[in-house]
């Protein structure tokens, strides 16, 4: 079932507290609500536009296919958002895939736009300049468990740092997030 825009303005002040009803309508008037099945790709590699999204409901992947294998960039679930880094670039191309893991309802709207009305609405400052901060902090934080961390510690990471991905995400999809092989990724879940 999709949602009304009542429906979707109010998870946008749920999911970002300091988005008013003005800013989350103004958001709304941007966008493209889109309701996406399983495995349904939400956004192409070979892109240069600067379209993002906000996952209001489901969960999804980004993946680049390297030697016939997909790897995964990017899980992203219910209230956060999801697009290529590219689309932060002057002159962006996609490198990834974009893919629904289960019925996922998107709010897809481009950066570019989002920054033009920033530049003229404080609130809307407010709100870019916090995702740009949200994007900073899960790539960091990517990075320094790539870094510092073994498959163990990857693995019991992400239970603390979504636990909804247990729930929403395949196991071969988590395994090559987590960068690990399935195998390593079954045996490390069922240890713990």
């Amino acid at each position: 079932m999709k949602f009304s825009k009542s429906e979707i303005q109010n998870l946008l002040i749920k999911f970002y507290p300091y988005l008013g009803e003005k800013e989350a309508k103004i958001l709304i008037s941007i966008s493209t609500y889109k309701v996406f099945k399983s495995k349904e790709i939400i956004l192409t590699r070979g892109r240069t536009d600067k379209k993002i999204f906000i996952a209001l409901k489901g969960s999804s992947r980004s993946y680049s296919i390297v030697d016939g294998v997909e790897l995964n960039c990017h899980l992203r679930s219910e209230g956060f958002l999801m697009g290529d880094p590219a689309s932060f670039d002057e002159n962006p191309l996609s490198l990834l895939d974009t893919e629904a893991i289960n019925e996922s309802h998107v709010l897809l709207f481009d950066m570019g736009d989002l920054e033009q009305i920033a530049l003229k609405n404080p609130q809307m400052m407010i709100f870019y300049l916090n995702l740009l901060k949200e994007i900073i902090v899960v790539f960091s934080h990517r990075i320094r468990s790539f870094v510092t961390m073994n498959a163990t510690s990857r693995y019991l990471d992400l239970i603390k740092w979504n636990p909804l991905y247990l729930k929403t995400t395949y196991d071969k999809h988590l395994a090559s997030f987590l960068g690990m092989t399935p195998l390593t990724f079954h045996r490390v879940k069922h240890k713990k």
